[in-house]
This record gives C-alpha cells, structure tokens and sequence, in this order.
C-alpha cells in the first residue's frame, strides 16, 4: 500500500499542475531599454482573435529610443510588415531562448543594409528572411536597433518576447527577474455564468461584483437557471505608475474545497493562439466590448493553458442546494483577490425550440440548404463547441445570389472552411475571376490591416466558393473595380507619399518603379513611402505604380519628380 502510494505521488507530481509549477532563470536577461520598465501591455492579454503574446514596454510616448540585445546572441531572422509586429528582429540566445523586439523604426546600420540587400534581390518591402546563424553576432546589451511605432501599433513602444528557440512556446518574460514594481491585485468587476449544457444557445447571466475589501469580493447569494454552470469572470490587473490595465497570470475556480480549474498563463504556443475565442467569451466581447475570461473548458478547445481542470470546469448546481464558488485571481507577482459567491440552482430558463439539426464541435460537418443554393463543408478543427445549425436564406432578386446568414457572427470560427453559393444566372467569362463574397471582416480581425467589405471567391460548378473562417451574413457580387492610387503632396519633396485603397477587399499588390528599376515604397496601413537619397539617380525621375486588389483588378499611376 506505501509503495502504492509513492508511485501515485510521483506521477501527480510530474502530470499534476507540471506547467503552473515551471521555473525561470532570473539573471539571463537585461532591460532591452536603457530607461526603467513601464507596461503599456502584458502578457497573455485578451485581444481579438490573439492572446498578446509578449509584454509592451512604454518608450515615453518617443519614438527611436535604442534598443539593446537583452543577452549575448545572434540575429536569427528579420521580418517586415505594415500589419502585427510590423519591423521586427529575432535574436537567438546560446541558452536556448530566442527574444523578440517588434514595431521598431530601423535596426543598426549594418542590418538595415542586409535587409535592404534582401529586399531588393526579392523586390518586396515585406519579407520574412532567416538571417544565417553567426552573421550578426551581438553581446549582451549592444544595441541592435531603434524603437517606433510600425506595424499593428498604435502608439510608441516596444513589444518584447521570449520564447524556446526549438518549440516556439513564448513565454512570459515578467515570469524572468524584470525589475517591475507591483503590488496591486487583479481588480474584478463582473461575474458571468454560461449554462454548460449549450453554451452558445443560452444568454449568460452577468453579476456585478461589489467594491473589495481587503482584496476580497462578496457579491450576494444568485440564484441562476442553470443546472451546470460554467464560469467567467471580467478581470483586469495594473501595475505601480501607470493606467494601462494588463492580464492576470493565474486563475483558480473552487466549488467548496474542491478545485474545479487552474489557469496558468505562464506560456503559449502560436499555432493555438486563435483559440483566445474559446478561452474567453467570445460572444459578450462581440456584444459588450468587455473580455470574460474562462474557467470552464470548450468541448474542442485545443489550448495547453488549464493545469487542472475537471469536468471542463463545470459548477453542478443539480442538487439544488447552495454551492460556495470560490474564484481566486493572480498576478505575475503573486498578488491575489478572491471573489466568494454562493450559488444556487433557481427556476429554469424557458424552454427553447429544440435543434432541427446540429454540428458537432470535433467532427467533420458537412451542411447543403434544402433549396442547394449553399453548401458547407466545416473541418473537425472549425467549432469550440456544438452548435445548432442556423442558415437563414432571403431571396435577392438583383443579386447575384441569395442572402444567407450562417449561425451568427458571435460565434467564433477557429479554422477556415469552404464555404459555396450558387449563382442565380451563369456569368460571362471575363467575369468568372471577379467574384466576391460580400461579407464585412473587421480590422480587428487583420492587425495592423483595413476592415474589408468583401473576400475573393471562385467559380465551381455554379457556385461561387472559398475558404473563409467567420459566420454572419454572405451573399454573392462581382468586383471589377480596381484600386485606387493618389499621390499625396507634401512640403518635403524628397518624400514621396502614394495612397492606395480599394472599396470592397483590399490592396493585394503594391509595385513601384523608378525609371524602370525596382523601388522600396515602405508601407504603413494604406499608404506607401519612399524617401529619395542619393543613391537615387539625379534629374527627372519617373515613377511607375501598380497596385491590385484582391479580384486581381489593376491600377497604374505615371508621374514624374525632378532629383
């Protein structure tokens, strides 16, 4: 029985709560700033469609700031893009991290001229380049480059990661010996429970917590007309000198003594991120613009982030009597508030219509309309949770198809899916490569990047068809529009500002030349820059633009600048 009992000890000690129980080395890495840290962001942080996957370092609302190598490493890759971490540099360490400085103006000298060289031998201003191991060696805090505001920023800062060079797991970095004063607990203002037996066919129910003592929240005893409950909560965490609210690093749910669900948000990997929507409630940011944040488990939720959790986090509340939940809320220093709310199954919500059909998160799920004017193919990979399945169909006599609205844009989509609409009419076949899907993608589900009112689709059989990975109203259009380019004046001839924008998708192609020769126009959202040097030929120069939409419909814009 002894020895039993030590072999289940040890292996509880090794599957356990081994993530939340993880060390990190607290001397391997320096302030990649040379002024004191001050968040404007933290790690884990709720975003659309994305954990934040670093933390933000304020640059005093300047920009240009140097940037130093936090340990003695090697660049290992440049990336370029006016959309996420915009001018970014990686810099692998012999200890096994890579760090990660994003939203930069420029890098030192001799990398802007590798990047240049890179970027010319491609022609294209974004690119992703692995940069050769031992090219460009730096100790530690050397600097590597200047901070700005590219990309997905919307203000001066920088934006630090650290990850496991070989799994890409990023971890985060205030978990590694940052200087950062903070005593202040995660601050709570709302409570939300979700009824676990259909999650997205029943409104949640919000309480709003009362002031705290002491670190404490008492809210009165609630009664709700779930008999299994899931939990959310709307917490926020803040830092010693300053406004900017940031994420909690650990989350506990207790029923009674009895710990439901841990949350540790330690480390995450990327090709999970998009699963913040099954993570955090989805439909109420959609809604309410607000992050409730999840102690229960989606049926398919992929994340590695839940260190304990049983039964996916349910409150069962069946027997009717008062249950004492216990939510307990941490910070990367190990501040801590509590919320204790007594529980109590009540009158059950009004009976809904059942389901004339379902999809089954997990699973593939195949859908075609009664009418065949829609099809569906869904991957295993698509949904958190099941869904009733909900496709309205309007008729659209001048359109080109009908009208759908396929569940609702609420509920979140993980993972494309092919998605086609048959044309009411066959299209002459200069039109077959100008369909489009006329549904809205907000900017938030671009970083950095317009909204669209539209997507490219193809011609299949008579439907027009495509990968697409949200829910909400689709019909069918042609796009023969192309974009269109302006050149902007300013008082600095030297700098040459082009705008190019597009009213149903988005700028696809951005090709600019100067004398026939290949040109460097940087981007930033929707505007295109290239500062004349002398590098550049003297006299009369003439510039050649061409830009494409997403339906591939061309523009070209000819002017000429003296140098």
């Amino acid at each position: 029985m002894n020895r039993y009992l030590l072999i289940l000890s040890v292996f509880c000690l090794f599957t356990g709560n081994t993530f939340a129980q993880r060390q990190f080395p607290q001397d391997l890495f320096r302030n990649p700033l040379d002024i004191p840290i001050t968040l404007a962001g933290s790690f884990a942080e709720c975003r659309p469609n994305h954990f934040h996957t670093g933390i933000d370092l304020k640059t005093n609302n300047k920009e240009n700031l140097k940037v130093f190598a936090a340990a003695e490493g090697y660049i290992s890759r440049i990336s370029i893009s006016h959309s996420g971490y915009g001018n970014c540099v990686y810099l692998a360490h012999p200890n096994g991290y890579t760090t990660v400085y994003g939203h930069l103006n420029d890098f030192v000298p001799e990398l802007m001229a590798y990047l240049k060289q890179q970027q010319y031998a491609q022609k294209k201003w974004n690119v992703d380049i692995k940069v050769p191991a031992g090219a460009f060696n730096f100790k530690q805090g050397e600097q590597i480059a200047f901070s700005g505001n590219t990309g997905g920023s919307t203000a001066p800062h920088l934006h630090f990661e650290i990850r496991d060079s070989k799994t890409e797991e990023v971890f985060n970095p205030l978990l590694f010996g940052f200087a950062v004063k903070d005593d202040i607990a995660p601050k709570a203002k709302q409570l939300a429970y979700y009824n676990a037996e259909d999650f997205y066919g029943t409104k949640p129910i919000f309480v709003n917590l009362p002031a705290a003592t002491s670190g404490k929240y008492l809210p009165t005893h609630t009664k709700l007309p779930f008999a299994k409950v899931f939990a959310g909560v709307d917490v926020l965490d803040y830092i010693n000198g300053s406004q900017n609210w940031l994420g909690v690093r650990n989350l506990k749910l207790y029923d009674g003594e009895q710990l439901l669900t841990e949350v540790s948000l330690e480390g995450l990997f990327f090709s999970q991120n998009r699963a913040i929507n099954a993570y955090a409630d989805y439909r109420t940011y959609k809604t309410r613009n607000i992050w409730f944040q999840g102690l229960y488990r989606l049926k398919n939720n992929p994340l590695d982030i839940y260190s304990h959790i049983r039964n996916n986090g349910t409150i069962d509340l069946s027997d009717g009597k008062v249950h004492q939940v216990r939510i307990v809320m941490e910070d990367a220093f190990h501040n801590r508030a509590t919320i204790s709310h007594s529980l109590q199954y009540g009158a059950p919500v009004k009976a809904v219509a059942p389901c004339k059909g379902r999809w089954s998160a997990g699973t593939d799920n195949h859908y075609r309309h009664f009418s065949n004017q829609l099809f569906l193919d869904l991957p295993a990979t698509c949904l958190y949770d099941d869904v009733c399945v909900a496709v309205k169909a309007r008729l659209n006599p001048k359109g080109l198809s009908g009208i759908f609205d396929i569940l609702s844009e609420q509920i979140p989509c993980h993972d494309y899916f092919k998605l086609g609409i048959k044309l009411h009419r066959e299209l002459p076949a200069h039109l077959a490569s100008k369909l489009i899907f006329i549904h809205k993608i907000p900017n938030a589900s671009l970083p950095g990047s317009n909204s669209q009112q539209a997507q490219a689709a193809e011609l299949e059989s008579g439907y027009a068809v495509a990968r697409v990975r949200s829910f909400g109203q689709y019909a069918v259009g042609i796009d023969t529009i192309p974009p269109v380019i302006k050149k902007v004046n300013n008082s600095n001839p030297k700098k040459i500002q082009i705008t190019a924008t597009d009213q149903l998708t988005g700028i696809k192609t951005f090709t600019a030349s100067i004398n026939g020769a290949w040109a460097c126009f940087r981007r930033v959202g929707n505007q295109f820059y290239y500062t004349l040097s002398a590098e550049d030929p003297k006299g009369t120069l003439q510039f050649e633009i061409v830009a494409t939409d997403e339906s591939n419909n061309e523009r070209k814009l000819k002017f000429s600048v003296k140098h």
